[in-house]
């Protein structure tokens, strides 16, 4: 009925808008690293597409896929879309910490005033 391109584009539209409100949600938290981490795991728990079956080219959310599984189906598979969530925290959290390292090494070596 409709395009994949177009299903997917409009869902990436409607998630940085979610994505935009699970930012403002965490205004109260100050400190830098855990607003980091928040922010990973709403970008992990927003973007992160799995197979809708194990064996389909067929992707959706995997926090909706994991949901659907395990309230809808009787002894389906949920693992391979854990997996794909741990796999964007672990990506996450790799890129958080290049950043920390980068912003730590600018400190150190920038001329001070």
């Amino acid at each position: 009925m409709f395009d994949n391109f177009i299903q997917w584009l409009a869902y990436a539209a409607s998630a940085l808008a979610c994505f935009w409100a699970w930012e403002k949600m965490f205004f109260w938290v100050v400190q830098k690293d855990m607003k980091a981490i928040i922010r990973i795991l709403g970008a992990v728990l927003l973007f992160t597409p799995a197979p809708l079956s194990i064996e389909s080219s067929d992707y959706a959310p995997a926090f909706i896929v994991i949901l659907f599984r395990t309230f809808l189906e009787n002894d389906a598979p949920v693992l391979d879309a854990v997996i794909y969530m741990l796999a964007g925290l672990f990506l996450g959290l790799i890129l958080m910490s290049f950043l920390s390292l980068f912003n730590f090494l600018r400190a150190k070596f920038s001329p001070q005033n």
